[in-house]
């Protein structure tokens, strides 16, 4: 395991989970209008549920810098709150040489995250500037949730080997080349379980991050059967709208601790039916 992969396997352990809760702060679906006390409370109330937490740059890009500064306090309380959690910066990257190398300053160094998203449209030389510290996790889009991603990602290409596959298994394969230091990982969605099968075949170890599940309506027990490893673990299963806006009243922070509960208690129901249990 790299320094990234053993950090990731002990999260999952502490908390018995493999749930992700992505921290997606929208002010018109918010019931309270701090977006730090938001995040705080739903922290502070998901805290033993899940092992990684994901915030996604945009909605804080989108405030400006009092959305930066939300998200610089709600990285510092996961620190405290949940010091064994995975903090995922959903920014989905993607530049070469010295863009890329600032992206991965700005990314690990400024802000500080366990791990991060990227976009790997420009193939190595997009994805190699990520990957030089192996305590730094980063997991490459691969194969949407969304219905779109058919659009490329599904288009068949020829491989140096003269055979014809998806374009997300190409991704995928040269991924597992390019992971030499143990810390490459992949985004492949839980709404295309025939996808998710595909890619766990193809690369059967490494750290997969699968989003789609709750409001995108993703099958959670083909995700779990199709996204973990043979372990029933490397697999962070994220779930943001149908936690964070489980409800709209003063009793937001206790609903999304229902939810990731229930997320949990799903996916470890499906473990410790196929003999993957935490105990």
């Amino acid at each position: 395991m790299s320094g990234f992969t053993e950090r990731l396997e002990q999260a999952s352990t502490a908390t018995e989970s493999l749930v992700c809760v992505g921290l997606d702060p929208d002010p018109t679906r918010m019931p309270i209008p701090d977006v730090y006390e938001f995040n705080r409370s739903i922290v502070d109330a998901t805290a033993t549920l899940a092992c990684a937490y994901k915030p996604n740059l945009a909605f804080y890009e989108a405030m400006g810098l009092t959305g930066l500064e939300a998200l610089q306090g709600t990285i510092a309380h996961i620190r405290s709150a949940a010091p064994a959690a995975i903090i995922i910066g959903d920014a989905k990257r993607g530049d070469i040489g010295p863009s890329a190398q600032a992206y991965t300053k700005a990314m690990f160094q400024v802000w500080e995250f366990d791990a991060i998203t990227i976009n790997a449209w420009g193939g190595q030389d997009t994805v190699a500037p990520f990957l030089e510290d192996e305590s730094k996790g980063v997991f490459v889009w691969c194969r949407g949730s969304n219905p779109g991603s058919a659009d490329f990602q599904d288009v068949r290409v020829t491989t140096q080997g003269e055979t014809s596959v998806p374009l997300y298994r190409k991704m995928a394969l040269d991924c597992q080349k390019w992971n030499t230091n143990g810390n490459l990982g992949l985004v492949v969605g839980a709404t295309v379980p025939l996808q998710l099968q595909d890619v766990r075949a193809t690369c059967p170890t490494m750290p997969f991050l699968i989003p789609g599940v709750g409001a995108q309506g993703g099958d959670l027990e083909a995700a779990v059967r199709q996204g973990t490893d043979t372990r029933g673990r490397a697999a962070l299963i994220n779930s943001s709208r149908g936690i964070i806006y489980a409800s709209t009243g003063a009793d937001f922070a206790q609903a999304a601790a229902r939810e990731a509960d229930k997320l949990r208690t799903s996916i470890n129901q499906v473990l410790e039916a196929d003999g993957k249990g935490w105990s």
